[in-house]
């Protein structure tokens, strides 16, 4: 584990973390130099929170906690071997390594000590309310690796329910993509993974933004639609896109998406709700709400000094950024002049070329190989 970290937290005061002995830390008090301890995910929020952004309160569940878990059930050294194994697997066996890891975290038991911290902690900076719970993986959101959407992540999560989903995020540890993914860039490191806890976010209104557009660099493009940002990550819909330019914060190209679905925060949890036609077809966002989430996406930019993904929501209007985090890839590619035969919505802000591949449903997954360019519905 890491040295203690010190920084300035948001009040002015100075917070000093030991990444070895803290179990649970308020997400005001970490910021980027606690990735090992609190994730990239973590230390990226608590970095925005801590420098002005608005972003929901909350606190983490350290990587130093599910580490004192896993020891004390006495299946720490097994997990690393099954880390070790992995690298050199075949993708069957990968299978196999994942499910045996994820079976030996679910039996691990929670000890009473860290249960009472995080009820405590839930009081605190949650008051009562609904919450996200979402995975933080030492290794995530960094320029180098991105394990962005690999690993569990919970809305609308009610206070008897918090310390199952918390297990569920250390469980998702071992998914299989997540495996798959360290074994490819030869990750043998024990893996680690902290639990950002948020108060929950209402959304009527969410989507994400590149900060930088890979095929015009004076752009950046934010992606939208009703309700909560899940149906946007996800595909589910169809999102609004506007392509802004970045000096004026006004509206270059705009494409309103069939946004036939969204999720919805209820007292039960998250309802899925169809949408008529017409409220389908409906723009998400008005030019000033665009402009308002672009100038906070490019005071984010300044911030870290690199381009960013960012994902945020709209609940009434308060405007909340609930992610951020670096464009791992974005080439330099100039745009050709031959006219396109398709087009389509990207997955990210990354540019490729190669031969492409149709897939009409994941249980083809198998088909798609290196260099292959996905197409899909």
């Amino acid at each position: 584990m890491s040295t203690p970290s010190t920084h300035t937290t948001s009040d002015g005061g100075t917070a000093v973390l030991d990444a070895a002995t803290v179990p649970t830390a308020a997400l005001r008090d970490v910021g980027s130099d606690d990735v090992a301890l609190v994730g990239g995910k973590g230390a990226n929020l608590g970095e925005m929170l801590g420098t002005g952004f608005p972003v929901p309160d909350g606190f983490v569940v350290t990587a130093a906690a599910f580490v004192d878990v896993v020891a004390a059930n006495a299946c720490r050294e097994e997990l690393a071997e099954f880390t070790r194994a992995a690298a050199v697997a075949s993708p069957g066996e990968l299978e196999e390594i994942a499910a045996a890891a994820r079976a030996l975290v679910r039996e691990c038991e929670v000890p009473d000590d860290l249960v009472a911290e995080v009820t405590s902690r839930y009081a605190e900076h949650c008051g009562g309310r609904r919450v996200a719970v979402r995975s933080s993986a030492t290794a995530e959101d960094t320029a180098e690796t991105s394990f962005a959407g690999m690993n569990e992540s919970f809305t609308n999560v009610g206070a008897d329910e918090l310390i199952d989903r918390i297990v569920d995020c250390w469980v998702s540890l071992y998914g299989d993509r997540v495996v798959a993914y360290r074994a490819e860039r030869g990750l043998t490191d024990e893996p680690q993974i902290a639990v950002v806890v948020q108060s929950m976010v209402d959304s009527d209104r969410s989507g994400v933004m590149f900060t930088a557009d890979p095929s015009d660099r004076d752009r950046l493009v934010i992606e939208a639609a009703f309700g909560l940002g899940e149906v946007v990550v996800s595909g589910a819909v169809e999102p609004d896109t506007y392509r802004v330019d970045r000096e004026t914060a006004s509206v270059r190209e705009l494409r309103i998406g069939h946004k036939d679905a969204r999720i919805v925060s209820t007292d039960r949890g998250d309802r899925h709700e169809t949408l008529d036609e017409a409220h389908a077809w409906r723009r998400v966002l008005s030019d000033d709400e665009i402009a308002r989430v672009a100038s906070v996406g490019l005071d984010i930019e300044r911030h870290y000094g690199s381009p960013q993904d960012i994902e945020w929501s709209y609940e009434g209007e308060e405007l909340f950024i609930v992610q951020s985090r670096p464009i791992t890839t974005l080439d330099d590619v100039e745009p050709g002049d031959d006219e396109p035969i398709l087009r389509g919505l990207g997955v990210g802000a990354r540019s490729a070329s190669g031969p492409v591949r149709v897939l009409d449903s994941p249980k083809d997954g198998r088909r798609l190989v290196d260099g292959e360019v996905l197409v899909a519905t």
